[in-house]
């Protein structure tokens, strides 16, 4: 009986936060919400998947804040307020060498690492008094739980529903927090770079991965995190906040930026939804003289990119020449 209390009271909590969020995305004329989106890493390609949600909410009425290093430029949306705590070094770069010269083993140990070198950016001045402060309030809580779980702290500040929004397909380690399978014969880690029709040694690889995933996270991982959320996260009342993992488990609904077609099929509950592709808009005419050089490509063009914090300068000229020789191969 009481299983079936803990089931039933879990199957509430999530209706009541699903139908939020499509009255958040419809409301009527006379109902709006206070909508925190917390997103305050330096992390461009996270935060643009999930940007264009925030705007449409805005104009759809609601007030929504938002929380980021990346605020509005030369041009205002009614509704959405800016807080912007872009570090003052601006955009940190990262060493190409150490993504080139990984192995499946270093995803593991580079999630704690790359965790706690983003934990700094909790010490902007207007991110701390935006943490303390007690003059705001929301509805709805939007946070991104990637390497900073520590951010559903603020759904127990602001005794309000979270949403968590995942820039990619989740981890093992988050699977466990939202109840998803994730075994390791057929549910590919998202680093290790292989699709889910894996070979006997590609599920070998992803097995050890899991298993280490799965320590690290226990051991050294949670707690760094728990130790980053009581130094943060200090506000009026954080005393009776539930544990770090009890607010994981109480995530109410996880938007994921990937979809099924272009990544991973696999096993999903009705409080996760993929909703990759949704930063895709309307193309614009492109220059003249992009379009011309396009249009003279009788074999087409193809678009060669690192992403947006990787900088190429740190590359070694071999390595250049790497490249370069390969794609001179090519028809395009």
């Amino acid at each position: 009986m009481k299983t079936y209390f803990v089931v039933l009271a879990s199957a509430t909590r999530l209706l009541l936060s699903l139908s939020l969020l499509s009255t958040v995305l419809s409301p009527p004329t006379t109902l709006a919400a206070n909508i925190l989106a917390f997103m305050p890493m330096p992390l461009k390609s996270h935060f643009g998947g999930f940007q264009p949600m925030f705007e449409e909410l805005a104009r759809r009425g609601h007030n929504v804040t938002v929380v980021s290093s990346f605020p509005l430029k030369d041009r205002r949306v009614p509704n959405y307020t800016d807080v912007d705590v872009m570090p003052s070094g601006g955009v940190p770069d990262v060493d190409v060498m150490h993504l080139v010269n990984s192995n499946f083993i270093i995803p593991v140990t580079n999630r704690w690492f790359f965790a706690n070198s983003l934990s700094n950016q909790l010490e902007h001045p207007t991110l701390k008094d935006f943490v303390r402060s007690d003059d705001n309030s929301f509805d709805l809580v939007l946070i991104e739980s990637f390497l900073q779980e520590y951010t559903v702290a603020l759904g127990h500040k602001f005794s309000a529903p979270v949403v968590n929004l995942s820039p990619s397909m989740v981890s093992v380690s988050i699977s466990k927090w939202l109840h998803l399978p994730a075994t390791f014969s057929y549910v590919p880690d998202c680093c290790i770079g292989t699709t889910d029709d894996m070979s006997f040694v590609e599920r070998l690889k992803n097995t050890i991965v899991g298993f280490m995933e799965m320590v690290v996270e226990d051991y050294l991982y949670i707690p760094m995190m728990k130790t980053k959320m009581n130094k943060h996260f200090v506000y009026t009342g954080w005393q009776s906040r539930p544990t770090l993992e009890q607010m994981l488990n109480n995530v109410s609904l996880t938007l994921i930026n990937a979809h099924h077609v272009v990544g991973v099929c696999r096993p999903h509950f009705p409080g996760v939804i993929e909703v990759g592709g949704m930063h895709i808009k309307e193309p614009k005419p492109l220059p003249k003289d992009l379009q011309d050089y396009i249009d003279s490509a009788s074999h087409g063009v193809i678009f060669f990119s690192f992403g947006s914090i990787v900088n190429l300068s740190n590359l070694p000229k071999e390595k250049l020449n790497s490249f370069l020789n390969v794609i001179s191969r090519l028809k395009q």
